[in-house]
């Protein structure tokens, strides 16, 4: 199952690892691929649920020829307003088709400019609501981001949903104490493989970044608060270290989920066809991006479960255990304006006191003085879902994304910031989630913006990365709370721009320092 790299032309590219000799695929002048390498074991029957398993390293040529199955997982994704065409998330499943996907998922791709070089390392960790996404083409094309930055590739597939990040100790006992967060310990494995392995591939293994957007940045703040060794920086877009859910809300959406089901036990979810699972997976949860994302919300995603996360990653930041580890993070400008745009009237808030209500549950001590202070950034024309969109744009992405720098910063380590603003299919929709990503996979010329701004943008910000793996430095002056602008602007006019805004705001719901 999965897509042959070799039906386009093609001539075989061998790599000899300690894991076995693999063969792959050159292209031309292209990036070499070796696709479809098995990282772990099959996590299916008795092993659903379980972290994941090492392979014995091969004593036959392996074929990487062929991209495997995306992770399981539910179609149409979540949404704010609830699995409507053309939102982002359903795009994602779109993309992939439920006949691209599979339980035995953990393999991972290679993209390399040579097998005999000695290039920075991109481990790259993708998004999708933890609930959708795929290491392979269309969404994610190491190749061409291989290309633009000069470095190696690799993108690891990691269980989603109820399979990845099913909280199972409350339920089951202390014999399911090491079956959380699994697609958190499905990332260090592929980690793990990429440091004994890469160099194999032509990469440096003593120079790994790791870089995420959305859940995928979301997963490196966590494995950033988990003990080190894996990478050696680490680019975060559009997510930090704060989005962490208690053991007790694990529990709960264990026991509801067990309910959906009409099972009882751990055990017996393993025998369940997993289609039933991915359906009910998506009955106990909150779909609109505020409640989902907001503390006290119910979601997929990592959990703090004193084992596998033994503390909360943002206070292990800010207490210095990364401060050895160059940081470079972002924001886009808008990036709840496409769950306004196809959420409708469910995105709206019903009245003031619920959005209120979303205020404080983000922590602001003040809310109607906060509400004022939307007003006059947003202007006192905007209607609610504006003003909510502005809000929850940055409590769910923009400030999480700050919240890490000053913690970074606090702890005396690196950190570099930027603002993506670019709006690639214009104003109304702006720099949405996920807009980043068209320029940093090179998807412009298919999408029909290929025009000279958007390739600048393009070359803008895949050149900071390729400076910031390569040496550990993007370009421009590190992040700093007291330093303004502090942050990267890319797209829009200016070089630098103040992340958070400097304004009222600011004042009212200061950063977190871990």
């Amino acid at each position: 199952m999965g897509l042959d790299v070799t039906m386009v032309d093609g001539v075989p590219e061998f790599a000899d690892a300690p894991a076995g000799r693999f063969r792959g695929v050159r292209q031309g002048a292209k990036a070499g691929v070796f696709a479809g390498i098995r990282f772990a074991a099959p996590p299916v029957g008795r092993w659903r649920f379980r972290p994941p398993r090492p392979v014995p390293d091969a004593v036959r040529l392996v074929d990487a020829t062929c991209f495997r199955a995306a992770p399981a997982q539910s179609l149409p994704a979540f949404a704010s307003g609830g699995g409507k065409s053309g939102e982002p998330a359903a795009a994602i499943g779109a993309a992939l088709g439920r006949a691209e996907a599979s339980e035995d998922c953990l393999y991972l791709n290679v993209w390399t400019p040579d097998v005999r070089g000695r290039r920075p390392v991109i481990v790259w960790v993708y998004g999708g609501g933890f609930e959708t996404g795929s290491a392979s083409p269309p969404l994610t094309d190491g190749g061409a981001l291989s290309r633009l930055t000069g470095a190696v590739v690799v993108a690891a597939n990691y269980r989603l949903g109820a399979l990845g990040f099913g909280y199972w100790a409350g339920v089951g006992g202390p014999d399911w104490a090491e079956s959380s967060n699994l697609g958190l310990q499905d990332q260090a494995a592929a980690l793990a493989w990429v440091r004994r392995n890469i160099a194999a591939f032509g990469g440096d293994p003593g120079n790994v970044t790791v870089a995420g957007e959305s859940a995928g940045a979301f997963l490196i703040g966590a494995l950033l608060g988990a003990p080190q060794g894996l990478f050696d920086k680490a680019i975060l877009q559009s997510g930090g270290a704060g989005r962490i859910f208690s053991a007790e809300t694990g529990d709960v959406l264990a026991r509801a989920l067990l309910d959906a089901v009409g099972v009882a036990t751990v055990e017996e979810l393993q025998a369940v066809e997993v289609d039933r699972i991915l359906s009910a997976q998506r009955e106990v949860i909150d779909l609109d991006v505020g409640r989902r994302n907001l503390p006290g919300g119910r979601s997929w995603g990592v959990v703090l479960d004193g084992t596998v996360v033994p503390r909360h990653p943002l206070e292990a930041v800010g207490d210095g255990s990364t401060a050895e580890i160059p940081l470079l993070v972002g924001a886009n400008r808008d990036e709840v304006r496409s769950y306004r745009a196809t959420g409708g009237n469910g995105f709206v808030a019903s009245d003031l006191e619920s959005l209120l209500a979303e205020f404080t549950r983000a922590g602001v001590a003040t809310p109607s003085a906060l509400y004022q202070a939307y007003r006059e950034r947003v202007g006192d024309d905007a209607d609610m879902a504006v003003l909510r969109e502005s809000f929850l744009t940055d409590a769910v992405y923009r400030r999480p994304v700050s919240d890490l720098a000053a913690a970074q910063r606090a702890a005396g380590g690196r950190v570099w910031a930027s603002l993506f603003s670019a709006e690639p299919f214009g104003p109304q929709m702006g720099a949405f989630h996920g807009a980043d990503l068209l320029y940093v996979f090179d998807h412009l010329a298919a999408l029909g913006f290929d025009s000279e701004a958007n390739r600048r943008v393009r070359d803008e910000l895949t050149g900071a990365w390729a400076r910031f793996v390569r040496d550990g430095d993007p370009g421009w002056d590190q992040w700093d709370a007291g330093a303004r602008p502090n942050a990267r602007l890319f797209g829009g006019d200016g070089f630098l721009v103040s992340e958070p805004p400097d304004d009222e705001i600011l004042r009212l719901w200061p950063l977190q320092r871990g």
